[in-house]
């Protein structure tokens, strides 16, 4: 039986033609490079892998799918930066505010790519998406401007900004992947590449060099070119886990240019800083901090909720969730203790005598009831309806057992609700163990034997005990007749 071909995206021959064209520019940029014989046509060579890997970019989001405006971003930031580099002359790295302008455009429109392909696996922008961008926006336009807008040589701003954004946007996708698919690798290896050309940039600004070599040249097009060959993503469903409120992905961004405005800001006070720089700067420091309080709201939202989680609504006791995390921190620090499982005997006549709004000021003062006899360290926690339980750290089996009936002498007092008087029995059961031989779910277990036990005998406090071992049969010896 013949092998299904796999479906080609629209325009994958086109995609093919181009990738092609590109490498060949490339390695030709790179041979006349090698030889020397690089001169003025490298800015009509140049030009190539950009208009390829803008026009492939732009093929990828008209293909449609999930990730569409993402590639749509990527292939118009590539037309930003080939109008850019057009716009530099030839021989020397010479800026114009136009040309400036667009690489600038240019490596926003990245940023905004990276944000879109991978935006906490497709999950909707939120409030601190719309502030990380505002935040790499500033930080990027403060950077850029160091050098004023001027037609000058060594715009050191433009290259430090690409500089410090390919770093953040490569933390961006690395962060939180123990492997990368081949999108992501292309991608990062490709903003590693130019984080490398615009740091040799810097540095060659830096020195008062201000010629373009060749090789930065054949460097710079490592962008495209990798970029081109990147793959669009295998659609992702969405996820039902929440992304964490504090990770790498949420602090490159805010870390990186608030550090980087907070130097500019540094600088400015004892060198000669561009008005429109600092004036960026400032307001990247007053976004961050917009950021951190509203990554601080999150935070406490976060915690509120998680409280909630493991909060009884009624009685504001630990629920039956909080109980399990308790006693699994227990058993996996090895600490000695007890359990108490307690239920309400009448507790249904009472819903059905007097009503469910009484039952529940009954199960209110219970529960108070039983804080009173505890101690901070013992737990006491709701697991739903009228039944209890209690840990009790680093107590014995008979220190559990004491405590039990001084909690069933405290439960069976007559309780007051309106004018009528409700007195209620209760059953304990009583379990002890080193949590390090039991789980949770077990130790709930052998106290509820426990608890079933005490109900058994009318009430009371019953300790659980291990069922005893059956005796084996005596087997008869094969060679002895039986008795007539």
């Amino acid at each position: 039986m013949p092998k299904a071909r796999t479906p080609q995206l629209r325009g994958y021959a086109a995609r093919q033609a181009l990738r092609a064209g590109t490498v060949g520019v490339v390695l030709l940029l790179g041979l006349m490079a090698a030889t020397g014989t690089l001169g003025s046509e490298r800015v009509i060579l140049a030009t190539i892998p950009f208009a390829a890997c803008a026009v492939i970019c732009l093929l990828h989001a008209h293909s449609g799918g999930q990730h569409c405006r993402a590639w749509t971003a990527a292939g118009l930031a590539m037309a930003a930066l080939l109008a850019g580099n057009l716009l530099t002359s030839q021989g020397e790295a010479i800026h114009t505010a136009v040309g400036d302008t667009l690489t600038v455009l240019g490596y926003l429109l990245l940023y905004l790519f990276v944000a879109l392909l991978w935006r906490s696996d497709q999950a909707a922008f939120t409030g601190a998406s719309w502030l990380d961008g505002i935040v790499a926006t500033l930080g990027i336009a403060a950077l850029a401007c160091v050098g004023g807008f001027d037609d000058r040589p060594a715009r050191i701003g433009v290259h430090l900004a690409g500089l410090v954004l390919f770093v953040v946007l490569i933390l961006r996708v690395t962060a939180g992947r123990p492997r990368l698919d081949r999108t992501q690798a292309l991608v990062v290896a490709a903003f590693g590449a130019a984080c490398v050309t615009d740091g040799m940039r810097t540095l060659n600004h830096l020195t008062d060099t201000f010629t373009e070599h060749a090789y930065l040249v054949v460097l710079s097009l490592a962008l495209p070119t990798l970029l081109a060959f990147a793959p669009t993503p295998e659609p992702t469903a969405a996820k039902s886990t929440t992304p964490p409120v504090v990770s790498w992905q949420t602090l490159a961004v805010p870390a990186f240019f608030s550090v980087s405005s907070l130097l500019l800001l540094t600088i400015g006070q004892s060198a000669a800083l561009p008005m429109l720089s600092s004036s960026l700067a400032a307001a990247c420091v007053l976004a961050v901090f917009a950021r951190a309080g509203l990554t601080f709201k999150e935070l406490r939202d976060l915690r509120d909720v998680y409280q909630q989680a493991r909060t009884d609504d009624l009685t504001g006791l630990p629920n039956r969730r909080a109980l399990y995390e308790h006693l699994d921190g227990l058993c996996a620090s090895g600490t000695p203790g007890s359990l108490l499982l307690l239920d309400l005997d009448g507790f249904k006549e009472v819903n059905d005598s007097v009503g469910h709004a009484a039952g529940d000021q009954v199960l209110v003062q219970t529960a108070d009831r039983i804080r009173n006899v505890l101690t901070p360290s013992q737990v006491l926690a709701r697991l739903g309806g009228d039944e209890f339980a209690i840990s009790l750290p680093a107590a014995s089996l008979t220190e559990a057992i004491e405590l039990a009936w001084r909690i069933h002498l405290a439960v069976t007092c007559p309780s007051q609700v309106a004018d009528t008087q409700i007195r209620l029995g209760v059953s304990i059961g009583v379990t002890g163990s080193h949590l390090t031989e039991a789980r949770s779910g077990e130790l709930l277990r052998t106290a509820d034997i426990a608890m079933y036990a005490a109900k058994r005998q009318g009430g009371g406090v019953a300790p659980y005990k291990e069922p005893a071992a059956a005796t084996p049969a005596r087997r008869l010896d094969p060679h002895l007749s039986p008795l007539a």
